[in-house]
Order: C-alpha cells, then sequence, then structure tokens
C-alpha cells in the first residue's frame, strides 16, 4: 500500500503527537425543588359524604338535552347529577390554559375556604 492508497491523516505516515484529551464530566448541581404557585391537578374538593339537596345550589341551568345527557351519565355510572356535573368541570380546568386555569382555581379556592364539611 502506498502513501496514495491511504485516505485522512493516517496518509502523511504519523500520528498526531498532541492529541486532544477528553474533557472532565461535570455533573449539574441538583437544587431543591422549587415551589410553584400553580396548585395541585384537582381543581374541586370531593366531599367526605354524599351530599342532600339542601347542600347543594339550584342555581345551574341548562338546556333540556343536556340536562338529559347529564342524567343518563349519571345513572350509568350510579353517580348524583352533580357528582357528574364536578368531573366535566374538573376536566375542562384542565384543558384551559394556564392563566385562566389559575383565576378559576384561585376564585374556587376563595369559595371552598368559606366552605364546611369539607
Amino acid at each position: 500500500m502506498t502513501a496514495n492508497d491511504k485516505m485522512g491523516l493516517g496518509a502523511f505516515g504519523e500520528t498526531r503527537k498532541n492529541k486532544t484529551t477528553r474533557p472532565q464530566k461535570i455533573e449539574p448541581q441538583k437544587f431543591e425543588e422549587q415551589h410553584r404557585s400553580m396548585p395541585n391537578d384537582q381543581v374541586l374538593i370531593k366531599p367526605k359524604r354524599r351530599l342532600t339537596a339542601k347542600d347543594t345550589p339550584k342555581s345551574v341551568q341548562a338546556q333540556l338535552d343536556t340536562h338529559m345527557a347529564i342524567k343518563q351519565i349519571a345513572t350509568i355510572e350510579n353517580k348524583r347529577n352533580y357528582e357528574v356535573l364536578n368531573e366535566i368541570v374538573e376536566s375542562y380546568v384542565q384543558n384551559m390554559p394556564n392563566q385562566s386555569k389559575k383565576l378559576v382555581i384561585d376564585s374556587v379556592r376563595a369559595v371552598q375556604q368559606n366552605m364546611r364539611d369539607f
């Protein structure tokens, strides 16, 4: 094999005298977990007991077909209407942008502080 047959740095016949050494491996520093102002995933507090009619306000108005859908879902899943509504609200709030979600959660937390039996 002649010098013309070799390719790259090996074609010159010598290896480099001063090879670059590998840099030291630097481990990243581990910091304590930061406390974020965004609350946990759960928006609504689940009651300790099943609520009665006097515990739930009746101020929610819905179209007849929406009411029937909520009623049927509650019947199928053996839940009360307010439990189905709570699940719908939870999933809706979780899909909101962070700014809107924080506003909703702050409002809910203010009301929850005034509630009893939770």
